[in-house]
């Protein structure tokens, strides 16, 4: 079967399918996927952005077809207990004649839990 291919005068081409043709290209998909990685938008904004007549339920499947976006909702935080907030101020007075020191300090994301001693 491999030889009958190589071996055709024709270039393959796949047998057309049955069903719906698509309402984007790969570009409008490119450009689908650009604006919700890039640009932080929502469904709802890309639909009403882009040059197609589309729904959002098409921009929707077009960003779950793209394969590395996912939908990840942050896990909720409970507020600071008392304990936690007079071991912050502790450290705080502890820290604050740091002056000079505090410029060697580096801050990694905001969003990380503290590290209580």
């Amino acid at each position: 079967m491999i030889y009958r291919e190589l071996t055709r005068k024709t270039p393959y081409e796949p047998k057309p399918r049955s069903g719906r043709p698509r309402v984007t290209d790969i570009r409008s998909d490119r450009r689908i996927q650009r604006m919700a990685s890039s640009q932080k938008m929502s469904v709802r904004e890309i639909t009403g952005a882009s040059r197609l007549q589309i729904s959002k339920n098409t921009v929707h499947r077009r960003i779950i077809e793209s394969g590395y976006m996912i939908h990840a909702k942050m896990t909720r935080r409970l507020p600071l207990s008392k304990l936690h907030i007079s071991k912050i101020l502790r450290w705080t007075r502890n820290h604050m004649s740091y002056d000079d020191k505090w410029m060697a300090v580096f801050f990694s994301d905001e969003k990380m839990e503290p590290r209580w001693t």
